[in-house]
């Protein structure tokens, strides 16, 4: 059987559940030489088993002398509202990157094999949805690390018989068996002899989206200014594939591809409809921890909370710190001193409120705010100062 190779003068964080894949995988650097490895094993407490796995790897480890990291879960899965595989990967993924800043190890190992590979190509087209790569990429990246598959040319039976000729043990997680779970039936009613073709098939997929990323490329280069991306008729124009695809090297571009990691199809599907149908120059999608919007021609991606709408009440000078709160806050306070700190006074960023009952040059705000196109990204992250008495906005919005 064809072993992988490596570079054996690098470090690797190697991840390892205790099944025949990874245990394979770990038996074979340590026949390497590598410079150094770190084995990280994360235990879900998903089965009632699961202990086994554990014990498995603590042993080996300690046969072999081996740095170990562990991650225990505890967690009442009755109460878990989102996919157990997307939710698992993520608390793995993200250990991951935990002992990669522990060690300063970049690289992690990931023991996906050729079955692996062939799975979720036929996952990947019962889904119907966006995908970045047919199959398994060689490499990956997942927020700073570098995730490196190099078993991607080993048969699963090779494995297997492998591990008994060496007598290595492994332990077999029954989930794999459920058919209620997409791939593990794909997997059921798979045959190794069919892989040949479906390899011939995943190549020339992926040719033909390296010309499509081609394109991608092109435009996001050409078209950023900083962190934001310009909308145009150019990419309105394009399908909503490709408009996919450039949301997501976008997101790269920036690092902040993580945010949309896992993500539901439906929710990178909804931002490319809105690039291309609607006509607002505004809309705001939120993605967990981050909201993505549309800003006039500019796309650009924040924290939620850093554009959270607050209101302040200054009723007197010993509420002028409350100001510090806003970016622009000394904007404001100079804005309150040339009004001559006539109390109350009303700081705010809920542009959706002020704007319908304020003043700003003798007209309605939101006919100001219209008129001299304000970002709504200033909006947001700027506030205003008005006076309770006049409602006349006293700073300037720009």
């Amino acid at each position: 059987m064809e072993r992988f190779k490596l570079n054996t003068t690098l470090s690797y964080l190697v991840a390892v559940s205790g099944g025949p894949d990874s245990m394979f995988m770990l038996n074979e650097l340590i026949k390497m030489n590598i410079k150094e490895i770190v084995v990280c094993h994360v235990n879900y407490n998903f089965r009632e088993d699961s202990w086994k796995d554990q014990k498995l790897v603590e042993d080996f480890c300690l046969k072999n002398n081996l740095k170990l990291e562990k991650l225990v879960i505890s967690q009442d899965y009755t109460k878990l509202k989102e996919n157990f595989e997307s939710w698992a990967r993520n608390i793995r993924y993200d250990f991951f990157v935990e002992i990669s800043k522990k060690y300063n190890i970049q690289n992690v190992l990931i023991a996906h094999n050729r079955n692996d590979l062939v799975e979720t190509f036929l996952l990947q087209q019962d889904r119907k949805g966006y995908v970045k790569h047919y199959g398994l990429n060689k490499t990956s990246t997942y927020k700073e690390i570098t995730i490196v598959r190099p078993m991607l040319n080993i048969l699963k039976s090779e494995i297997l018989k492998s591990l008994k000729e060496e007598n290595i043990a492994f332990v077999i997680d029954s989930t794999n068996e459920d058919e209620k779970y997409k791939r593990n039936k794909i997997r059921a009613n798979l045959s190794e002899s069919t892989f040949n073709d479906f390899e011939e098939t995943i190549k020339k997929l992926n040719k033909k989206l390296e010309t499509i990323n081609l394109e991608v490329n092109w435009y996001v280069n050409n078209n950023m200014s900083a962190d934001e991306l310009k909308i145009n008729k150019n990419l309105q124009d394009q399908d909503l594939e490709f408009i996919q695809r450039t949301i997501y090297k976008w997101l790269e571009v920036i690092k902040k591809d993580f945010v949309i990691q896992n993500r539901r199809n439906k929710t990178i599907f909804e931002i490319a409809k809105n690039i291309k149908v609607s006509e607002k120059v505004f809309w705001e999608i939120n993605i967990g921890e981050y909201s993505i919007i549309k800003d006039y021609e500019n796309l650009f991606i924040i924290e939620t909370k850093a554009i959270q709408p607050k209101t302040i009440l200054i009723k007197s000078k010993e509420d002028l710190h409350l100001s510090e709160e806003f970016i622009n806050w000394l904007d404001l306070l100079n804005a309150i001193k040339r009004n001559k700190e006539n109390y109350p006074y009303v700081i705010t960023n809920d542009f959706l409120t002020y704007k319908l009952n304020t003043y700003t040059f003798g007209k309605k705000t939101n006919r100001y705010l219209i008129d001299k196109k304000i970002r709504y990204k200033n909006r947001m992250l700027k506030a205003v100062v008005y006076s309770t008495k006049t409602k006349k906005i006293l700073n300037t919005i720009k």
